[in-house]
């Protein structure tokens, strides 16, 4: 296995795992008393099963080429393209994260659920940001390796 596809592989398993977290943990808030919480936890909710679709989207995508046959040249440029889409999501995860603060310094001074929505697309935008970052690095890392 290339380094590309075990990057990718990597990827979308790391996503999963998030997802997964934010899910369960999204769940759990929902039996909380204080409305904070409880919008905190509808954010991890949505926000996880949107990850859970991209990254299960990208797992299958990435098994129906290794099944067909998934040459090197492809490989780069897939890992290229990848590279572009985690930069461009790293640009609106910033956009996330200062959505959820103004909504948090907003809504927020009067209204606990708006403030617990704002911290909660604070978070998950905060981990999306260093998650693309990370991986947009380690990208560059296996594009230099295969030229």
């Amino acid at each position: 296995m290339t380094d590309s596809v075990i990057f990718q592989k990597r990827l979308t398993a790391r996503l999963l795992v998030w997802s997964a977290l934010s899910v369960v943990a999204g769940a759990i808030l929902q039996w909380a008393a204080a409305p904070f919480w409880r919008a905190f936890g509808q954010q991890g909710l949505g926000w996880g099963v949107i990850d859970a679709g991209i990254a299960l989207l990208g797992q299958r995508g990435l098994t129906r080429k290794l099944a067909r046959g998934y040459p090197a040249p492809e490989q780069i440029k897939d890992t290229r393209m990848l590279r572009r889409v985690l930069w461009v999501n790293a640009g609106l995860d910033v956009l996330y994260v200062a959505g959820g603060l103004k909504l948090m310094d907003t809504g927020g001074r009067r209204d606990e659920r708006a403030r617990g929505h704002g911290a909660g697309i604070v978070l998950q935008g905060a981990f999306l940001l260093i998650f693309d970052l990370v991986h947009a690095v380690l990208a560059r890392r296996i594009l230099r390796g295969s030229l």
